[in-house]
């Protein structure tokens, strides 16, 4: 009987060290969490997946008071149809930073932006302009994206928000044009 209560006990204490989940499954969690909660548009979500200095920048209260304003309707309508998978990347465990590679789907800002000036030359107002887009029929583009995460306590953050923001809301290669300047 007490080499079955032994046996017992020693499965007992293994148990819980087989669910431990690795620094890469904690590390993809925070990131899609991250991304899930920006295309949702739930900002107390997004706030548990960023680094405690990127925090403030997150919150834009006039953004979020008028969201059936044309032009943000517009980004909303983006950060809604913006897709991403798991492409590749592994975190060493007990590493305090790694690398995470997703491939977003999201749509090509460059397409609306010839449709943009006409309308501009046309005269029509800022607001006419962005009423007139139909998100559902702009072209989709498809990048790998890699995100740097950080852990930060006993938690993985993802280390530079605004990149995979402007990356779901289409603009990353507007971001590297902003950079060049």
């Amino acid at each position: 009987k007490l080499l079955w209560i032994a046996l017992a006990l020693m499965m007992l204490v293994a148990l819980p060290a087989c669910n431990k989940k690795s620094d890469t499954d904690t590390a993809k969690e925070a990131a899609e969490g991250f991304m899930t909660g920006i295309s949702e548009l739930k900002v107390d979500d997004v706030e548990k997946y960023v680094l405690e200095k990127d925090k403030e920048g997150l919150k834009d209260d006039d953004f979020m008071k008028d969201l059936d304003k044309p032009e943000n309707k517009f980004i909303v309508d983006i950060l809604k149809s913006a897709k991403f998978e798991f492409k590749s990347g592994e975190i060493e465990d007990g590493a305090e930073e790694g690398k995470l590679v997703y491939t977003i789907t999201s749509k090509n800002m460059m397409s609306i932006l010839s449709q943009s000036m006409d309308d501009m030359l046309a005269g029509k107002s800022e607001e006419e302009i962005m009423a007139g887009i139909d998100v559902e029929k702009m072209e989709d583009q498809t990048k790998d994206v890699e995100i740097a995460m950080k852990k930060e306590g006993d938690s993985w953050k993802v280390a530079d928000p605004e990149k995979v923001m402007l990356e779901l809301a289409g603009m990353g290669d507007f971001a590297g044009l902003m950079d060049e300047d």
